[in-house]
């Protein structure tokens, strides 16, 4: 029998030649500036990655020597051991559309690559959406005005219409964190969102295949992407949370005993105006030795900023020569300029002042990858007509100085 005109070893031969570290970088990183500008290191293997920091002084100090010689003690010393989560995206392709494409070499690659490139730049999407949350999973929660026993579903927050897509299966549980046991019985699937409604008192952001409550939904539920409860990156909101963190062990740390230089700083600027929520979350930073040079904060919130600083003060406004081409405003804090950037990703009224250097994305190998743990990049179908390409990431966020960091409340 003649072999098969379309083999695995030519279909893994054109992703190898098209599917550079480059590439694949450029569709993760697009127009998310935290994600890209994050300090990435790629090297986070074994069981754990301790981060070691200090988080106060000897206090043998006096005016009087024997006083001094008596109170003598160590400096206050801990680490975070980051322990790694996972992300995965599965691309399938049939059969006989690849086989197809095969006399075109134009259709060979824009046909199948479309598929591989949404679910890489999907993946991606999701761990930027990760990094300024809580680890939860948690994407969005059930407003009270929904009627639970129709397919539509208010978002207690209209902005997070932008965290779901058509065809998206959601995990439902009334517990936000802590209780995997508590979700509801099925799935729950979009099956259509309407992003235009994302302003305070809109509604029917969201529609299902089936009613709310087909599954025991209920009202101030939270939503999760399916398989994502409890186990997503421990983001900026677990780092630097906005009310202040108590004992219980954050990679083995108990914040409560210094929540500033272990938690973060938190300013709530929700009765000020954003420039001034902005200048005393740095305030408050610099005092407490940071050096904020970052300010991520919604789009809406950015526009705002922007327009009051017309009318006040000279702007700069500077292209980024990274990847996506952000725009950044500056302003300047107690130590030095901090660049002010849009993050679609980052949740409404939030701003998240950062001494950038401070952090770490830890992964094994870069943050999103093809896989090919057998050498391979593609995967015959076992039990089908087609081939199966996988996308994983194995990694975690860190920060040596969460002190040096502050969230801001801002101005609804």
């Amino acid at each position: 029998m003649a072999a098969p005109a379309s083999t695995l070893a030519k279909w893994d031969a054109v992703l190898k030649q098209y599917y550079t570290s480059k590439k694949v970088e450029n569709l993760v990183y697009d127009s998310h500036p935290l994600f890209e500008l994050i300090p990435k290191d790629e090297s986070f293997r074994g069981r754990n990655m301790p981060i070691p920091l200090v988080y106060g002084l000897p206090q043998g100090i006096s005016n009087t020597f024997s006083t001094a010689q008596a109170n003598a003690s160590s400096s206050s010393l801990d680490d975070f051991l980051l322990t790694r989560t996972t992300k995965y995206g599965v691309a399938t392709l049939a059969g006989e559309s690849v086989a197809a494409s095969e006399g075109d070499r134009f259709s060979f690659l824009s046909q199948s690559t479309t598929e591989i490139n949404n679910t890489i730049k999907s993946v991606g999407d999701a761990i930027a959406r990760d990094l300024y949350r809580d680890g939860s999973g948690a994407i969005g929660q059930i407003a009270a005005t929904t009627t639970i026993g129709s397919v539509d579903c208010d978002l207690e927050n209209p902005e997070s219409v932008f965290n779901f897509e058509v065809g998206m299966r959601l995990d439902l549980n009334a517990n936000k964190t802590g209780n995997s046991g508590s979700l509801r019985a099925n799935y729950t699937q979009i099956a259509a969102v309407d992003r235009s409604a994302y302003t305070t008192g809109s509604t029917d952001q969201l529609t299902a295949t089936g009613n709310w409550n087909a599954n025991s939904g209920a009202t101030g539920d939270y939503l999760y992407q399916e398989g994502d409860y409890d186990s997503a990156v421990k983001g900026l909101e677990a780092w630097v949370p906005a009310t202040t963190p108590g004992s219980a062990a954050f990679f083995g740390v108990d914040r409560s005993v210094d929540p500033t230089r272990l938690g973060g700083q938190r300013y709530d600027g929700s009765s000020d105006s954003i420039v001034e929520a902005l200048i005393s979350g740095a305030a408050i930073t610099a005092r407490e030795g940071g050096n904020p040079d970052h300010v991520f904060l919604p789009f809406e919130d950015f526009i705002k900023l922007e327009k009051s600083l017309n009318a006040q003060v000279q702007r700069d406004v500077k292209q980024s020569d990274s990847i996506s081409g952000y725009r950044s405003l500056e302003m300047y804090a107690p130590h030095g300029a901090m660049k002010i950037i849009p993050d679609k990703d980052c949740p409404p009224s939030k701003a998240y002042m950062l001494t950038l250097n401070s952090w770490v994305l830890a992964s094994i190998g870069p943050a999103v990858q093809l896989t090919q743990l057998d050498g391979n990049r593609t995967l015959r179908i076992s039990d089908a007509d087609g081939i199966e390409v996988r996308i994983h990431s194995y990694l975690q966020m860190g920060c040596r100085a969460p002190g040096w960091n502050c969230v801001v409340t801002l101005p609804a």
